[in-house]
């Protein structure tokens, strides 16, 4: 039998029932085998469009997520927006890139290669598409571009979701830094951010993050922490849960306490725009001025109300 029939194969076997894949954990040998067919039917486009990125003697990993040549990466390899870099494709070919936006609160960033062309792309997941316990690949360039070597594939599961983080138990190196994170059916899902001694400590930037900020990426905007914290504050510490962001704590005598805003309560929305991770009420609150009065939307148990309050000034 060949691969391609021995992948065919397997695969039909999948067509009834609960996928190998969806299950909560694999069943079988079978099961195990009907991932990795899985993973090796996905694997030949993914490699396609995942690239090194190199810049002043550094290295790290990207993939193009555009025919006309989008690349995503960690933002701590893109840096400052209007940086030089070398984009290094599959073939060892070298082509001149520059960086755009990104965020350093989910450590997003992005490229964009000069040269005008149709490149290969791997797409990009849906909002919300990933969730924790899905199957996921890793690939990148550990160490840096090795034409003898090529990509490391990594086969693991989402441990953690957040809006602004992913974590996975993908075992990652150095170097693989701005690598992408598939699902099975080769979308990218996030991109490699920070990397652990341990296996199941790995973090990654959803594509969430990406595509929240989309044109203020490609404008060329870098959201900075630092800009962020001159802004207003509104002084509450949130988590994300499956109602939204959830009011875990009040900083004494903030904008929040003073407005009438109480632990439990779910934000839902600041000035009509909607909020539904750490991140965006970090940039949205950090992008006013102290003193804005704002119109915060929220949930208090089973009934929605709305709050007008005076951003404070972040204390000292």
């Amino acid at each position: 039998m060949t691969c391609l029939a021995w992948h065919t194969s397997v695969l039909a076997k999948e067509t009834k029932g609960l996928k190998s894949w969806e299950k909560k954990v694999p069943e079988s040998k079978q099961d195990l085998l009907s991932i990795q067919a899985k993973l090796q039917a996905t694997l030949k486009n993914a490699k396609q469009a995942v690239v090194a990125i190199q810049s002043g003697g550094g290295s790290g990993s990207g993939v193009i997520v555009s025919r006309e040549g989008l690349v995503l990466t960690a933002g701590h390899i893109s840096g400052r927006p209007g940086r030089s870099v070398k984009i290094v494709l599959p073939d060892g070919r070298r082509v001149d890139a520059v960086t755009m936006g990104g965020s350093e609160i989910s450590d997003s960033g992005m490229c964009k290669i000069k040269q005008d062309g149709e490149w290969p792309f791997a797409p990009m997941a849906a909002k919300g598409k990933s969730q924790v316990g899905d199957w996921c690949f890793a690939l990148g360039h550990p160490g840096g571009f090795m034409a003898k070597r090529g990509m490391v594939t990594r086969i693991g599961r989402v441990i953690d979701k957040q809006y602004a983080t992913l974590r996975t138990d993908c075992r990652l190196l150095g170097g693989d830094s701005g690598g992408p994170l598939f699902n099975l059916d080769g979308e990218v899902i996030g991109i490699h951010s920070r990397i652990a001694k341990y296996d199941d400590a790995n973090f990654h930037a959803p594509i969430e993050s990406y595509l929240e900020h989309w044109d203020v990426f490609n404008e060329g905007t870098m959201i900075s922490r630092r800009e962020l914290q001159k802004g207003g504050f509104l002084g509450v510490g949130t988590m994300e849960t499956e109602d939204g962001l959830r009011i875990m704590s009040l900083v004494n005598e903030s904008a929040a306490q003073k407005g009438g805003i109480l632990k439990s309560d779910v934000i839902t929305a600041i000035d009509g725009e909607p909020i539904d991770s750490q991140e965006e009420l970090i940039i949205v609150v950090g992008s006013k001025e102290p003193g804005d009065e704002v119109l915060i939307d929220l949930r208090r148990g089973k009934k929605d109300l709305s709050i007008s309050l005076e951003l404070g000034k972040r204390p000292e």
